[in-house]
């Protein structure tokens, strides 16, 4: 057993080794805190099973609206329906949230960078989808115009349609836009951890 002692900024250190073969050994390896599981604890602060939850929710709200929506503007597709966005964002939360469900039940930090992978590309499909959105809004709406020698003649349509369309948009940047708030959250935590675990390799 060989110990040494070090000053740095007038504290001393001291470093002592234990031998393999001595019976303390044993007993710190047996009290040393696992790494991985304290990493997915620190992790679980975000609440990710609650997380998950609304983004199941919201993913299922968005591909329901899309089904609903593409049978509606069949005839005429606005932006929103053409791109698909209702699908793939969905489809992506749906993903995510179940993701962030399994961590609350199984402590891997490889579910942990899973979830900081699909969080990120939640935050960019949101990001793309309130893009989409805000220039539906901006655009006439395809069923109130009319295609007549490669021209759209706009039609007279009630002031209600309008409002159904633009507040219909409306509510899904707002929906985006609490998914990007979910993603974000888990993101910043998943990243934590990941650092974290880092750190608590480097020292060991």
């Amino acid at each position: 057993m060989a110990a040494t002692v070090t000053e740095s900024g007038g504290v001393k250190v001291v470093t002592e080794v234990v031998p393999q073969s001595d019976p303390r050994a044993a007993q710190l390896d047996s009290t040393a805190p696992q790494p991985s599981s304290a990493l997915v604890k620190g992790f679980r602060k975000a609440q990710p099973k609650a997380l998950g939850t609304i983004q199941i929710i919201c993913g299922f709200t968005q591909i329901s609206f899309g089904i609903a929506l593409m049978i509606a503007e069949s005839p005429a597709p606005a932006l929103t329906v053409a791109s698909g966005v209702y699908f793939w964002i969905g489809f992506l939360l749906v993903s995510s949230g179940s993701v962030l469900v399994e961590t609350e039940r199984r402590e891997s930090i490889r579910m942990v960078k899973v979830c900081c992978i699909i969080s990120g590309l939640v935050i960019l499909a949101t990001l793309a989808a309130v893009i989409i959105h805000g220039v539906e809004i901006g655009q006439p709406i395809p069923w109130c115009s009319m295609r007549e020698s490669g021209k759209m003649t706009p039609l007279n349509c009630s002031p209600s349609v309008y409002i159904l369309n633009h507040g219909l948009n409306s509510m899904f940047i707002l929906l985006c836009l609490l998914e990007l708030c979910t993603a974000i959250a888990a993101l910043v935590y998943g990243h934590k951890a990941m650092k974290q675990r880092d750190y608590t390799q480097m020292v060991l």
